[in-house]
């Protein structure tokens, strides 16, 4: 494939294609020196400005830039970085802006003058006034010329009047006539217009940034005006240049993020039920300034009118919003750095605790992961030497264990004494118990009561989550109950609330999963894990699976067990299994479990079902004679302990 070629403007002359140039002059140069027409502004007005002995980059004479807004370059403007570069472009502005009108980008160049006589020319291509002020020079006449104009008739200094030639004057004008004289034939000049570019500046800023449509600098304009009301009888927002009358409804929503960037406020109602909609100190100095420099208004639709605006830039709602950000990060930071430091504190209680906990479980053979180890147990001697316990772990289970009891003694003997110190009328715990899930003041979100530490009333807690648990301590005043707080503990053993359940198992983790959860550890041969509601779990004792009747029952080729329920609406009762039906109840009446009110009951409902259910089923009766296991089949346990 064949590269296209640039286009390069040329015309004819005869019978060749001359290419289009511009003539570039310079000091020593070839006069006939010919170079290719500019392509950009920039290229244009580096050019000429080289031409006069300047150096273009950084740390140069001139940089040339753009003013760009909302991505699109408005105009090519040019950075004088040396005094050298502002007096050369001072003493060729005529020049220069010969040079580049010739050119197909001209460009402006105005030249001011600040009250020590230096020049600040500027050079650019946009839209802005041509300035040329004159140098200012020192205005000190010599005392001889004033002596000349004192001495001087008046009929020459007044040039206009007719004069009489023969008429003799003897009497010299006085200094003072001649000088006002002077001033009043002179032609007043127009004061020149003072210039504060830095406003200009900031305006330019705020009024781009404000991206307001049409529609909504007429509204701040309206409320700057006093036309803009909220009647409270009808619950409306009006606009309406007499008070008197009724107005044009104006919706509440379009009006809410002028009110919530700080452009508009709402006053307080008055006798007729109507509060004003004023505008702001921000809003007054937005719709100023952009009456001031017109700025393209921002389209938007229904929809985006009620998004929300951004304040007005360096207003009193950008400052009260940033004072509030650096608030908040301050907050934030003082919070990290508490947290930070408790961090390293838990961390280095475990690191302390691990081996402590690792001497007590080898001693004692604990193979629960989750038991902690009871404060101030020390191993004996001979333990010490059974297990070959490290030397400085002993030294410093026994030095937890005399503080302990350096502290108790302490506090019997501040009771003995009636401290007021130590004796109270209250539990320092509260009516809180480990495994409760609870809220702590100044601290967001569930938390779990994990122990009572050492010092009265103060708690070891951790998040209630399913990882990553924060650990902290909190003071039992700071502890309030949960209005949906969960009626399982950590440590329960729990059942499922099903009458059929007969498997228990022990809570351990609880937290909030859409509703309360809880991770059940199962306690019989088969172990494992599962995570299940609480709103369908129960809690119950060991007592109460250790007293549970289980009698197994057999006749003939069905075998079968007579079993209690121990939750549920049937908690109680009684219902009868055999193998014959997988291990489901007998039923008696279709499909209706036959629960017994009592062991009798229940044996006669399998004696129905052994001699192949014919008849009648046997009704449910009471019966306080409880039987005993046959001796020959003694009744398995129902679960293991937790």
């Amino acid at each position: 494939m064949a590269r296209r070629s640039r286009y390069v403007p040329k015309h004819r002359e005869g019978d060749r294609w001359i290419q289009d140039t511009l003539p570039l002059h310079t000091e020593g140069a070839d006069t006939m020196a010919l170079v290719p027409t500019p392509k950009t502004p920039t290229v244009a007005v580096s050019r000429e400005l080289r031409r006069l002995g300047l150096e273009q980059g950084p740390g140069k004479d001139f940089r040339v830039t753009g003013h760009v807004v909302k991505g699109e370059r408005r105009h090519t403007n040019v950075l004088l970085l040396t005094a050298k570069a502002r007096q050369t472009v001072a003493d060729h502005a005529d020049d220069l802006e010969t040079w580049l009108a010739a050119g197909p980008f001209p460009f402006t160049v105005s030249v001011r003058y600040s009250s020590s006589g230096q020049p600040h020319p500027s050079i650019h291509n946009g839209p802005m006034e041509r300035i040329r002020e004159d140098k200012p020079t020192e205005e000190t006449a010599p005392e001889e010329l004033v002596e000349d104009v004192a001495a001087a008739p008046v009929e020459d200094v007044e040039e206009t009047a007719p004069a009489t030639v023969d008429a003799p004057t003897t009497a010299p004008a006085d200094a003072d006539n001649v000088e006002d004289a002077e001033t009043a034939d002179a032609p007043e000049e127009p004061a020149q217009p003072v210039v504060d570019y830095s406003e200009q500046y900031k305006q330019q800023c705020q009024a781009n940034a404000l991206v307001w449509s049409t529609k909504q600098a007429a509204h701040v304009r309206a409320a700057a005006a006093g036309h803009l009301f909220r009647d409270d009888f009808a619950d409306a927002f009006r606009w309406s240049t007499d008070r008197a009358k009724t107005g044009r409804r104006v919706s509440g929503s379009f009006l809410a993020p002028l009110q919530n960037a700080g452009f508009l406020v709402i006053t307080e109602a008055g006798a007729d039920g109507r509060r004003l909609v004023e505008a702001t100190p921000d809003g007054r100095r937005a719709i100023f300034v952009w009456d001031a420099q017109k700025p393209e208004p921002t389209e938007r639709n229904h929809k985006q009118e009620r998004m929300p605006l951004n304040p007005l830039m360096w207003g009193e709602e950008a400052a009260r919003r940033t004072a509030a950000a650096r608030a908040d990060e301050e907050r934030r930071r003082v919070e990290r750095d508490a947290w930070w430091a408790g961090h390293q504190e838990r961390r280095a209680a475990e690191d302390a605790e691990e081996p402590l906990r690792a001497a007590w479980v080898k001693v004692e053979g604990i193979t629960n992961p989750f038991a902690k180890r009871p404060k101030g147990w020390t191993p004996t001697n001979e333990q010490v030497a059974e297990h070959a316990l490290d030397a400085e772990v002993v030294a410093a289970l026994r030095l937890e264990a005399a503080a302990l009891i350096t502290a108790a003694t302490e506090a019997a003997a501040a009771a003995a004494a009636g401290s007021e110190e130590t004796a109270t009328d209250t539990d320092p715990w509260g009516d809180f118990r480990e495994g409760d899930i609870v809220a702590v003041e100044g601290r967001p979100g569930d938390w779990e009561l994990m122990a009572r530490t050492d010092r009265p009333g103060v708690w070891d807690i951790e998040t209630a989550r399913a990882d990553d648990r924060e650990q902290a301590t909190a003071e039992t005043p700071a502890l309030s109950v949960l209005d949906d707080a969960p009626h399982v503990r950590r440590g329960d053993l729990v059942l499922q609330h099903y009458p059929e359940q007969t498997r228990a198992a022990v809570v351990g983790d609880v937290y909030r999963l859409g509703r309360w959860v809880a991770v059940k550890h199962a306690t019989d041969e088969h172990g494992g894990t599962m995570l299940d509601d609480v709103a369908t779990l129960t809690v119950v004792t060991q007592e109460q699976l250790d007293a549970a009747v289980s009698l197994p029952v057999e006749d003939g080729e069905h075998r079968g067990r007579i079993l209690e329920v121990l939750v549920s609406r049937h908690a109680g009762m009684f219902r009868v299994t055999c193998q014959c039906l997988d291990g489901m109840e007998v039923c008696r009446g279709g499909r209706r479990i036959g629960y017994s009110s009592s062991v009798a009951a229940a044996r006669a409902l399998w004696e129905w079902h052994a001699a192949g259910q014919t008849g009648e089923a046997p009704e449910d009766f009471a019966d306080t004679a409880e039987p005993q296991a046959p001796a020959q089949a003694p009744a398995p346990a129902l679960a293991m302990a937790a």
